[in-house]
């Protein structure tokens, strides 16, 4: 028998005793009791959210007041100890603070005291049995069904759990893994994850992924090329410290080779001028001399000039020969002096531009140091660049895949639940045999099945099933039945305590016969190990 006794340091809640077998809380009826008198608000919902406090739950908000602040409920449990051997515990939680547990009497508790999450803790690991590597169910959970006050849906302890967690829970007690069908919640995140992510990036809030992958990959192919072309050039290139010298020498020479250009074109037209007044003097030479010029027009006009006069001529025309002889030979010494200035330029130019030529193929095979460093700076912003895009291509890509990688791992995990039933078969037949068994004990002209089957999504699904109208009457016996099956194979399991509540608000919808019907499975299902 797990739980012996309920109590409060409150006088105003009744302390309950309870014996193996099953035990109803009902309203005390006296003779003056009439037929409008009700059975509600006497505590006995009250009473189902004490015992799940005390089980690790949270406080109800009816609880929460100032009245209640000082006081504590009290349990006395029976509790698997060190040795696995059965220990009677007295657990107590107070209104006020809710993080601490008090227990005595239990091995297995170092302190009298415990935080509320070693108490968790402790009931997942030797109430349940869950393995610590199973997230899901938690013992809040597996309580959620076996202390119940919710009855909106068969498989649902609360109006708001996911179908995947109600799979895990009703798996555990049926005797399925744990860790198998928790799966179905790391599918359910991923998913959730990759919306969230995806409506970030439409509406602009993750700036760094941009929603076009195939832009992102075209801007990044780009990139990796310029920096390649820039690793390449480097490469080749030959740092030069003296490179500001060289290209100043390489201005020098251009300027000089500049010069010695004008300079030739200035001798060549002396030259050439020089060469037309010889050649003139010579034209003139080969002509007849000043004396005989003057006799011949003399004796043209018939004049004869006398001796005296023609001397005189002739004495001007040796000296006019001799003017003309020292000219000709200025001049050809002139032209000399010019050709010989031809040939010294022409030399210096060919020195100087060989010397230009080989300063210039310096500065076309090196460059300056700072320009160096400068075009090592600018490839290593490229790289940076390139890091950047290939980060938010590979966050794009991961986000355009999110769906892929949820199909992949739900086909994955479909298939692991079904190995899982298959191996377990023997678990699920029970279950669903006893299921059916109970719902001909209620009913006589409708049919009871329990459906089990992996869903589409990898999740467990558990469907308990009457023929007939989906009346509220038919739901809960469908919940009740569901339950009873539930709290069965998990106690041959080993996985759940000798206990099963149920507020009376779960018999509100159901006839009266059904309601009997369901009282004496109680006490059968009891008998097999529910205490």
């Amino acid at each position: 028998m797990f739980l012996k006794s309920l109590s409060s340091s409150d006088a105003r809640f009744k302390s309950l005793n309870f014996h193996g077998g099953l035990n109803i809380l009902v309203a005390d009826r006296t003779e003056g009791s009439e037929q409008g008198n009700s059975r509600n608000s006497i505590g006995k919902t009250s009473f189902v959210k004490v015992l799940r406090y005390i089980l690790g739950g949270d406080l109800a908000e009816e609880f929460k007041t100032p009245e209640l602040e000082e006081h504590t409920f009290i349990a006395a449990l029976t509790l698997p100890g060190n040795q696995s051997a059965a220990e009677e515990v007295r657990v107590s939680r107070s209104v006020k603070p809710t993080t601490r547990v008090k227990t005595s009497g239990w091995s297995v508790v170092p302190e009298d005291e415990i935080t509320l999450d070693d108490w968790r803790s402790l009931l997942a690991r030797h109430v349940f049995n869950i393995p610590e590597s199973a997230a899901r169910p938690t013992p809040g959970q597996l309580w959620g069904q076996l202390i119940r006050y919710h009855f909106g849906k068969p498989i649902k302890i609360h109006a708001s759990e996911p179908d995947w967690e109600s799979g895990v829970r009703l798996g555990f007690l049926f005797g399925l893994s744990p860790e198998t069908l928790g799966r179905a919640g790391d599918i359910e995140r991923l998913k959730k994850q990759g919306s969230a992510i995806r409506k970030a990036v439409e509406e602009g809030a993750l700036s760094h992924i941009p929603a076009d992958e195939s832009a992102l990959r075209a801007q990044l192919a780009a990139a990796r090329h310029k920096r390649e072309r820039m690793q390449k050039d480097l490469r080749a290139f030959k740092v030069d410290e003296q490179y500001a010298e060289h290209q100043r020498e390489a201005d020098q020479l251009s300027a000089t080779i500049r010069k010695l250009n004008d300079e030739v074109l200035a001798t060549k037209r002396r030259l050439r001028e020089l060469d037309e007044a010889t050649q003139a003097e010579v034209d003139d030479s080969a002509n007849q001399g000043l004396t005989g010029k003057l006799a011949k027009v003399y004796a043209e006009i018939g004049v004869v000039l006398p001796d005296l006069v023609s001397r005189r001529y002739e004495e001007v025309a040796a000296f006019h020969e001799s003017v003309l002889r020292n000219r000709k030979a200025f001049l050809e010494q002139e032209s000399a002096s010019l050709r010989r200035r031809l040939e010294e330029i022409e030399s210096e130019r060919t020195s100087q531009d060989q010397r230009r030529a080989h300063v210039m193929q310096l500065l076309n095979e090196t460059v300056a140091l700072d320009t160096f460093l400068s075009l090592q700076q600018d490839l290593g912003e490229q790289e940076a660049l390139v890091a950047d895009l290939e980060r938010k291509l590979e966050a794009a890509h991961s986000v355009s895949t999110i769906d892929d990688n949820v199909k992949l791992k739900t086909a994955e995990l479909v298939a692991s639940v079904r190995t899982e039933m298959s191996e377990r078969q023997s678990y699920l037949d029970e279950a669903i045999s006893l299921f059916n068994e109970l719902g001909a004990e209620i009913y006589t002209d409708r049919e009871a099945s329990l459906l089990v089957s992996p869903t589409p999504k990898g999740v467990l699904g558990v469907k308990p099933r009457i023929s007939g109208d989906a009346s509220t009457g038919v739901r809960s016996v469908e919940t009740f039945m569901l339950d009873i099956v539930s709290v069965v194979s998990a106690i041959k399991a080993g996985r759940a305590p000798g206990l099963l509540v149920h507020d009376s608000h779960l018999f509100d919808s159901i006839d009266g016969r059904q309601i009997a019907s369901c009282l004496n499975i109680g006490l059968f299902g009891f008998q097999v190990g529910a205490g």
